[in-house]
């Protein structure tokens, strides 16, 4: 399970959701909860969540003003700020991988 999906999980439970479904699916559905170990609620949510956190992506859509756009490619082009805690990530990046070559920087 991915961990956006697992976010999802971690989330209390606040509203409802009320479904009809085929007969069928619904005792397959049970059959394949059961042999995971999970009750079909449980299996219903994974399986949503999953489903969720990869197609959610898609339906992202950053709508910009021209103002926001350059201020978004400003950002993104200036250097990241080293604050002690990035020095010790990049230290210990450099400990167990070596230093960054030429084109990775």
């Amino acid at each position: 399970m991915t961990a956006t999906a697992q976010a999802y999980l971690e989330l209390p439970a606040d509203d409802r959701f009320e479904t009809r479904l085929p007969a069928v699916l619904k005792r397959h559905a049970e059959a394949v909860a059961r042999s995971k170990g999970e009750t079909l609620s449980e299996y219903v949510l994974a399986v949503l969540a999953e489903q969720v956190a990869t197609d959610i992506v898609a339906t992202q859509e950053w709508r910009l003003t021209p103002t926001e756009q350059v201020e978004l490619l400003r950002i993104l082009a200036a250097p990241a700020a080293v604050t002690p805690a990035l020095g010790r990530a990049m230290a210990e990046a450099e400990t167990l991988w070596g230093a960054p070559t030429v084109a990775s920087r």
